[in-house]
């Protein structure tokens, strides 16, 4: 099923569009030591009972525990390493092993230096890319070679047309940002000032929007997505 979002051009004209992957062409694929293609596979690893906490308990201190993986092989269960894992679902454990089924969730807020410094109770995130409310035209446009270096892009969506009319609206968009080889920085609020939410509890991101056109006539509207800026570490 399509996902749409509202975005809003320089006119302060807006319609929904669809917000999809964007494609990806590898050019290459991975293949085994016989050419036939990989398949990927979970596999168990260290199965409950196996691992530092309950050995130390079984032997004692760590010395013990040492002296008991040079004897034997005591963290290694041969009839469930290594096998491979079916459909599964995840389940969360407490400290002595038992399964969690409830949780309170806290935000904890770490320094540099790995040293707490706030903890509080959890406030969801509330959704802010929707496709009731237009994103709006900020018209902070960024050179492409500024954004490229100074945001690291963790994910890019594709933003398509549903009607011939949404498709004059995107070309005009990317055809704009094309010739100024600029991006337009893209942020949720009547200003454009919040950060885009696509989820409840989702990630916050700023956004990048990219036009390219191309030979044939067509264009490419992509939306780049950064929740990381790189800065210049201080003397």
């Amino acid at each position: 099923m399509p996902r749409y979002i509202k975005l809003a051009d320089a006119q302060r004209r807006d319609t929904q569009v669809i917000v999809e992957g964007a494609e990806r062409d590898r050019g290459y694929t991975y293949i085994g030591p016989d050419g036939a293609p990989i398949r990927y596979a979970k596999l168990i690893l260290s199965p409950q009972g196996h691992d530092f906490a309950e050995l130390s308990g079984t032997f004692g201190d760590a010395e013990a525990v040492a002296e008991a993986l040079i004897a034997g092989d005591p963290e290694v269960d041969p009839s469930l390493v290594g096998r491979e894992v079916g459909p599964s679902d995840r389940v969360y454990v407490k400290a002595d092993g038992t399964i969690l089924l409830r949780a309170r969730y806290v935000r904890v807020v770490i320094d540099p230096s790995g040293e707490e410094v706030s903890r509080e109770p959890f406030v969801d995130v509330m959704q802010t890319v929707n496709d009731e409310t237009p994103l709006p035209w900020t018209g902070r446009l960024l050179p492409v070679d500024d954004v490229v270096r100074r945001f690291v892009i963790s994910r890019t969506v594709q933003l398509r047309h549903v009607d011939g009319l949404t498709f004059d609206f995107l070309k005009g968009i990317a055809e704009a940002l094309a010739a100024e080889r600029k991006m337009l920085l893209v942020g949720a609020g009547a200003k454009g000032a919040e950060p885009l939410v696509f989820q409840t509890n989702g990630s916050r991101y700023r956004g990048f929007l990219e036009g390219r056109v191309t030979g044939d006539g067509g264009v490419l509207v992509l939306l780049h997505l950064s929740n990381l800026e790189l800065k210049a570490v201080g003397a």
